[in-house]
């Protein structure tokens, strides 16, 4: 079977900073916050991955499915040519075809 290749799309995600004023006892909250910041930007860059993954996928499928189908057929066109040449063996193709 002949492999494909498919580029996954990946993407940037641009969180534009969020305006924040400190009052007293909060400074040492910003590293995290920023911390949150920097997991949010990961985590939403890993779920567009997964959709791309997910759409190549269901290609893949389809693919998968289509091929199927056309050994299906050419196995049920060479078992009728069989057949037709074969009276011996037509009782068990039969059998196997239906």
């Amino acid at each position: 079977m002949k492999k494909k290749n498919k580029t996954i799309n990946q993407w940037m995600v641009q969180i534009p900073p969020i305006p924040i004023t400190l009052v007293h006892g909060e400074r040492e909250n910003i590293d995290e916050y920023m911390e949150i910041i920097t997991k949010l930007r990961k985590a939403k860059y890993q779920v567009e991955v997964a959709e791309s993954l997910k759409e190549y996928c269901t290609d893949l499928i389809q693919e998968i499915k289509y091929r199927f189908n056309i050994a299906t057929s050419e196995i049920v066109r060479l078992a009728s040519e069989i057949m037709l040449n074969d009276s011996e063996n037509k009782d068990k193709l039969e059998t196997i075809l239906n």
